[in-house]
């Protein structure tokens, strides 16, 4: 496994996160390591009586919407010199327009041996939602021999009130 030093002057990344995205489903053709994306999402619109019910229990509440967040990790050196197993911790931490941590999510992942670029993948069954504006999945990073976290891409998308139609 690959030692991971805490002095920050001298610690050297091994993966490094390229980007990360939200949609709908997803599939990695295990054949030809091939990844499908259905459906990207940048914008959620939720009803106005979401919003209002939330309002009126004076809480944050799960918008059931069920979507992925996709990240796709590469090694920055070669196989050929550094082909170790390396695992981290992801967290994933959404924050409202205000600025607000909604929620965070802690999943553990591992870059296996051989392997230059990674998929990960995790699904959300819906979407905390505090109020209309524009939101961002932070992720961070923190390896096995790390002591904090360290931001490495964020995802903005936004939430929209959908306001009734007149039919």
């Amino acid at each position: 496994m690959i030692e991971h030093p805490k002095e920050k002057n001298s610690y050297i990344e091994h993966v490094k996160c390229v980007w990360g995205l939200l949609c709908s489903l997803s599939s990695i053709d295990q054949e030809r390591n091939n990844l499908s994306l259905f459906n990207i999402i940048d914008q959620f619109n939720i009803p106005a009586d979401f919003f209002i019910q939330q309002k009126s229990e004076k809480k944050t509440l799960l918008f059931m919407h069920p979507y992925e967040i996709i990240l796709l990790l590469r090694r920055t050196l070669d196989i050929g010199i550094a082909d170790e197993e390396i695992a981290a911790d992801i967290k994933i931490i959404t924050i409202d327009p205000d600025g607000k941590n909604l929620q965070e999510i802690l999943s553990p992942i591992k870059f296996p041996k051989g392997i230059r670029r990674l998929r990960f993948r995790i699904t959300m069954q819906g979407l905390l939602a505090s109020m209309a504006g524009d939101y961002v999945h932070q992720i961070e990073i923190k390896w096995t021999n790390q002591d904090e976290f360290k931001k490495v891409l964020e995802i903005p998308f936004e939430v929209r009130e959908q306001k009734k139609s007149l039919s």
